[in-house]
């Protein structure tokens, strides 16, 4: 009888203790020490308190998340841009998502080895990383994108897309209804006003016949550059054409002004004013006269790196 009644107190000390250990973990089996105190600088950033967990996304975009509430803000040289927060049914879709990231072994998304035993060298393709803070805990999740990089014969690979794709819908929570239609649009026209934040430059090759117009735009979080070729022996460039200002009320929906574009960071402007993915035109305030304005087809944009 009594080896028995300490078999029971055995095992229900073991229970008892594992429960312990388990309790012990904030939000992750795999969370450590904070020793930076990473989270408490980024928490001081988005003025969140110490029971917040945070959710950074690169550089950029950082996710807090307390009692089901999550705000998601873009942040740019420690200045927040914009705050973005879910209602309850993306809430619950959005938890789910980062429960499923704090449940990766990071060990298990960055082996290079493959099955063979050969390593595999990465030459193309994004990098990710996540990182997690709640308290004085934090967690660190990093993996390459490349389809090479997720084929079955090297290991882990369904970790990885496990974690990429939860990165990648994640990012979707930072985006309101103006700029996904703004990313939709076919066609743009940036209203442009030369100065600080936009600089023009008109450079002519009389040898070449040719005459290149260059807008440079510096905001204070992202860059680029649009350019108009044209031959400079041409009276009415092929590329220009010009309307009434009534264009400017008919069209105003798809009209960007400077103080809008500059509210983004250089990898979300990219989605939205690149000429690669639209046709994107200028319209110079300078060249307003007479009534008309000069609208003028450009090339560029601005690069995510």
């Amino acid at each position: 009888m009594n080896y028995i009644l300490v078999i029971i107190l055995l095992l229900f000390s073991t229970v008892y203790s594992q429960d312990n250990v388990d309790s012990s973990f904030i939000f992750s089996k795999y969370e450590h020490f904070d020793y930076e105190k990473n989270g408490d600088k980024i928490r001081g950033i988005l003025k969140e308190d110490n029971e917040v967990q945070i959710i950074c996304l690169g550089y950029s975009k950082y996710i807090s998340l307390k009692n089901n509430e999550i705000n998601c803000y873009t942040i740019c040289k420690h200045t927040i841009m914009n705050i973005i927060k879910l209602d309850n049914i993306d809430a619950i879709n959005c938890k789910k998502l980062i429960d499923t990231l704090v449940s990766i072994d990071p060990t298990k998304i960055t082996n290079e080895i493959d099955k063979e035993g050969n390593r595999t060298i990465v030459m193309d393709g994004g990098e990710f990383e996540v990182s997690v803070y709640k308290s004085n805990k934090t967690l660190k999740l990093y993996s390459y994108s490349p389809n090479t990089y997720m084929e079955d014969k090297f290991p882990f690979a369904e970790n990885r897309k496990t974690f990429l794709n939860s990165y990648l819908n994640l990012t979707r929570y930072f985006y309101d209804k103006e700029f996904e239609r703004v990313k939709s649009l076919d066609t743009i026209y940036l209203f442009i006003k030369r100065g600080k934040n936009v600089q023009y430059i008109a450079d002519i090759n009389k040898l070449k016949n040719i005459r290149q117009e260059n807008y440079f735009f510096n905001f204070n979080c992202s860059s680029g550059q649009f350019i108009n070729l044209n031959r400079f022996s041409s009276i009415e460039p092929t590329n220009t054409f010009y309307k009434k200002k009534s264009f400017l009320k008919t069209n105003s929906d798809k009209i960007l002004h400077s103080d809008y574009l500059q509210k983004f960071t250089q990898c979300d402007l990219e989605q939205l004013i690149n000429s690669n993915t639209k046709k994107v035109f200028i319209i110079d305030k300078d060249e307003i006269k007479g009534g008309k304005i000069k609208i003028k087809e450009v090339k560029g944009g601005t690069y995510c790196f």
